[in-house]
């Protein structure tokens, strides 16, 4: 609904720029007799004369000419006021704080935010690296709007949904001897030296690695223990040992490794996207359509790099 004040306005910009209240009434689409009368109105609210009405064609006064000049302005501003929030109505304009694991920041949510950022390049994005109950804690307080985090997650107030499988893969220097295979038995890690992502860095990794040899019977020689995940790369490009890695780390595309699947059953690690059931807004829903339309694109240019990565749910990432 426009607002009367900028209607009057729009009524006065008119009659200024045409100099005749008939072409002002037709351009307006008013029958000249009411358009009179808002001018009128005008006048009377300002206790001034704006149309020195006795020439032909109408002049505007000095106070009138003052008016017009402002005016114009206000009613530019006022149209991208209007427009701003129509925008944000339909998702183009705002502000979303987005947080995402590792594993998440290193894979799927450059291909998210790339994509977002094409379709609403209105929408700034604020990415901020949390673990999953970090951004658990931070959506419940409103400190977040979205979340890349690992499924699944218990909490009623969150809507949470599967967006692709993150699955673990063996991390191997070059020419290692699993180098010529294109899967990897749990079983043959048996008596492989093993460098681990430190569990205080990577809670969630590291309880399913250890969940993958409990599975297996595994008990594996830990060479070394490493908060980074790139020092984790580093020492097994060094041959110091392998790793079991989210999947997505491939993207790293680290000198000297390469990531090989796991054949069999292994830990379920989905990366889920969270954000609270009461939200509205139209620009959150916005980006959480583009998250999902962004993920098989993303894979199939995954799979043009790391073929053998994407070769269904039991093997590789796949979408959820």
């Amino acid at each position: 609904m426009e607002d009367p004040e900028l209607r009057l306005l729009k009524y006065f910009a008119a009659v200024a720029e045409e100099r005749h209240f008939g072409r002002a009434a037709e351009r307006l689409h008013l029958a000249q007799p009411p358009l009179s009368q808002q001018i009128r109105k005008l006048e009377h609210q300002l206790g001034v004369e704006l149309i020195d009405r006795s020439r032909r064609p109408i002049e505007l006064t000095d106070a009138g000419d003052a008016l017009y000049k402002e005016a114009t302005l206000a009613l530019a501003h006022g149209e991208r006021a209007f427009a701003a929030a129509r925008r944000a109505a339909r998702g183009h304009l705002g502000h979303l704080r987005i947080g995402a694991l590792q594993a998440a920041v290193d894979g799927v949510v450059p291909a998210v935010l790339r994509e977002h950022r094409s379709a609403f390049p209105g929408v700034e994005l604020e990415l901020l690296e949390l673990r999953t109950h970090e951004q658990v804690e931070q959506l419940s307080a409103h400190r977040l709007d979205v979340g890349f985090l690992r499924g699944p997650v218990d909490e009623a107030a969150l809507s949470v949904e599967k967006l692709l499988d993150d699955p673990l893969a063996v991390a191997i220097p070059d020419h290692d001897r699993f180098s010529g295979q294109a899967l990897i038995e749990p079983q043959q890690l048996a008596h492989e030296e093993v460098v681990l992502w430190a569990r205080a860095a990577a809670p969630t990794t590291y309880a399913d690695v250890v969940e993958l040899f409990r599975r297996y019977s595994i008990q594996p020689q830990i060479v070394a223990e490493a908060p980074r995940i790139q020092t984790v790369l580093a020492l097994v490009a060094a041959g110091i040992g392998l790793a079991l890695l989210p999947t997505s780390f491939a993207n790293l595309s680290r000198l000297g490794v390469r990531f090989v699947p796991l054949a069999g059953a292994l830990p379920d690690r989905p990366i889920a996207l969270a954000w609270r059931s009461s939200s509205g807004s139209p620009t959150l829903a916005a980006f959480l359509n583009v998250a999902r339309a962004a993920v098989p694109r993303y894979l199939k240019d995954l799979a043009m790099h790391y073929p053998e990565l994407v070769a269904g749910k039991t093997t590789g990432l796949s979408a959820g």
